[in-house]
């Protein structure tokens, strides 16, 4: 019982994390809109105990836009305490913060060889709003509420409504160093999860960076020059979708853990390229609400390969804020 509660946990905090845009790898643009497009392919992995074969298809774009913002910045000397820290946090007042939508469209094709249907078409959209705020003292609370359907194409017609919501606290320690902390909760057709992370940047050398999000995600950032990062890592992945089962709907969890390696390119300004490759060490396929059926299925390990791109909009936070002050 407990590793199958553990399994949801993993899989839905990792969703949570994936719907929010809020990517270890992709920290320094989690105040920027932009788009994202990538996809994604499992190779051939057997079923354990059948003569089944587990492969999948996915394709994924997750689209961040300005809503409002707000900036207004001061500066005005302020020698009351003649210590540097305290002179700059006393001349320079900030105020800023910003509100993002996001739409979020997902579809897979997952082939499960022993079943009557091979082959399932599953959908996911989503839709939310991400907004931080800069605080006093120069941190940044972060927030998140997203809604979103996942569904077979067998059950579409009946959706069942999905939430995911977080809020958090982002400390900068510098360009390259942070920390970040909070709750997130999940609510996915009948099951609620509320949980804490953790996670930050921290620089190991000048060219290395260790970037983690726990319990999701750890990785190893090797950036030689301004347009090219290297990163390897492991990481959680799955998800949770209604399916068609035996004439009746019921609720898909694939968990799984990886290894991988990753190189991003930086082509311009704005655009942006991604090809990842690795590992899959971990699957496991389970079905709920049923039990006149055997439901829980481990897989075999086996490869994937990602490729995609991100083209970059407007200006992050921080930007804006560096210009308001330069202006003022």
């Amino acid at each position: 019982m407990c590793k199958k509660v553990f399994q949801i946990i993993l899989t839905l905090l990792y969703l949570n994390a994936k719907s929010q845009t809020f990517e270890v790898d992709q920290i320094e643009q989690i105040f920027r809109p932009r788009l994202k497009v990538d996809s994604k392919y499992i190779f051939d992995s057997k079923f354990k105990d059948t003569s089944g074969v587990f492969n999948q298809k996915e394709a994924n774009a997750v689209f961040t836009f300005p809503i409002k913002t707000k900036f207004n910045a001061d500066i005005g000397l302020d020698l009351k305490n003649l210590r540097l820290k305290e002179v700059l946090k006393n001349s320079i007042r900030v105020k800023a913060s910003q509100t993002l939508g996001l739409i979020r469209v997902n579809t897979r094709a997952v082939n499960i060889g022993f079943d009557t249907l091979p082959q399932k078409n599953i959908y996911n959209a989503t839709a939310g709003l991400l907004g931080m705020r800069l605080t006093k003292k120069y941190r940044v609370m972060f927030y998140s509420l997203n809604a979103s359907i996942a569904e077979q194409d067998k059950t579409i017609y009946n959706p069942v409504l999905r939430a995911t919501a977080l809020i958090g606290q982002l400390h900068l320690r510098g360009f390259k160093k942070n920390f970040f902390y909070g709750i997130a909760a999940v609510y996915s057709d009948g099951l609620f999860i509320p949980a804490p992370f953790f996670g930050g940047s921290e620089p190991l050398g000048k060219k290395f960076i260790l970037n983690y999000t726990l319990p999701v995600q750890i990785n190893l950032q090797y950036k030689n020059d301004k347009r090219t990062i290297i990163t390897a890592g492991l990481s959680a992945d799955g998800y949770r979708t209604g399916i068609n089962y035996l004439t009746k709907r019921l609720n898909l969890n694939y968990t799984s853990a990886v290894a991988y390696a990753s190189i991003r390119f930086k082509f311009s300004r704005t655009f942006v390229g991604r090809i990842e490759g690795g590992y899959v060490f971990y699957q496991n396929l389970r079905y709920t609400k049923t039990d006149n059926y055997r439901t829980n299925f481990n897989i075999s390990p086996g490869a994937y390969v990602q490729v995609g791109f991100n083209v970059l909009f407007g200006k992050t936070l921080w930007e804006k804020i560096l210009d308001g002050l330069v202006n003022n």
